[in-house]
């Protein structure tokens, strides 16, 4: 005998339904609701796993590319894709600020070789074109291509639209989430907010110590600030990424640097799973202005 709908709907879809009924939707506006509360949840953990049951995994990261942006790098870019198929990587990361976004701020229009959503989107999906594996990718909700949504609410999510627009463009979720490998590597992707430190390894070295001891990653990739480095803490392997973009006015005003490139890693974990990770390789590509 067939169920009846309310024997086989969740608490959840119930609740779903009559808010829909309080809004008096269209069926139109209705999908669309349902579109945008099934999203990625941007107040928690969206963790991906990814089927890869070798002992060992190389890849390259990356973040901080800034597309639409004059001083961003495509040369680097090309580079690092044509590294990644020389070494046969087996995928790629990318930790954020895809693209510039307009920040409204004083003459940061004069900075931009793309000017608007559309043209840096389009920009972008010419550009990761070029990718023929996928870029496993997280996006900061507060700057750059969140502005799209953050700011004056215009509700463009830029995860999701960067996903739509690439094909290898895999967009894992907002600010901070982990991919987990089949063969036991954790890697968490991170995007957080704020300045430079005095001494470079400091924000990484915090948020380290701030972890919870059963809930750590085997590695930590920052992206954000624009600087490259590479600590063991806590057994936790932390890399901050770099940036495929130059030093831009605002960094230059604020006395910062950028450190360009991108790092090629290879992780071998042990044959079982609870021993962790067996050794790390680490290197960084730089580049210079």
């Amino acid at each position: 005998m067939a169920k009846k709908l309310e024997e086989i709907i969740t608490k959840e879809d119930r609740l779903i339904l009559n808010e829909i009924k309080k809004k008096n939707l269209t069926l139109k506006e209705a999908r669309a609701y349902v579109k945008a509360i099934g999203g990625i949840d941007n107040s928690r953990y969206n963790e991906r796993r990814i089927e890869f049951p070798d002992n060992t995994v190389k890849f390259i990261a990356f973040g901080d590319a800034h597309i639409g942006h004059k001083n961003y790098r495509p040369d680097i870019l090309k580079k690092m894709i044509a590294d990644g198929k020389r070494q046969n990587v087996d995928f790629y990361v990318n930790c954020g600020d895809t693209i510039e976004g307009m920040s409204g701020r004083e003459g940061h229009i004069y900075e931009l070789e793309d000017i608007g959503a559309s043209a840096q989107l389009e920009h972008f999906a010419e550009e990761f074109k070029q990718f023929d594996r996928p870029v496993y990718s997280i996006e900061a909700q507060g700057s750059h291509g969140g502005w799209y949504n953050s700011k004056g609410n215009m509700g463009l999510n830029i995860g999701e639209e960067l996903d739509r627009r690439a094909k290898h463009y895999e967009f894992i979720g907002y600010d901070e989430q982990d991919l987990v490998l089949d063969n036991g590597f954790k890697l968490r992707l991170r995007h957080p907010g704020g300045g430079t430190a005095y001494a470079i390894s400091y924000k990484m070295q915090k948020y380290i110590e701030s972890m919870s001891g059963g809930k750590k990653p085997h590695m930590v990739i920052q992206g954000h600030f624009h600087k490259m480095n590479y600590l063991f803490h806590r057994n936790v392997h932390g890399i901050d990424v770099g940036a495929l973009q130059e030093q831009s006015p605002f960094m230059k005003k604020i006395g910062t640097p950028s450190h360009i490139g991108y790092w090629v890693i290879e992780a071998n974990m042990h044959d079982k799973k609870a021993k962790g990770v067996e050794r790390i390789k680490a290197e960084f590509v730089p580049f210079y202005e």
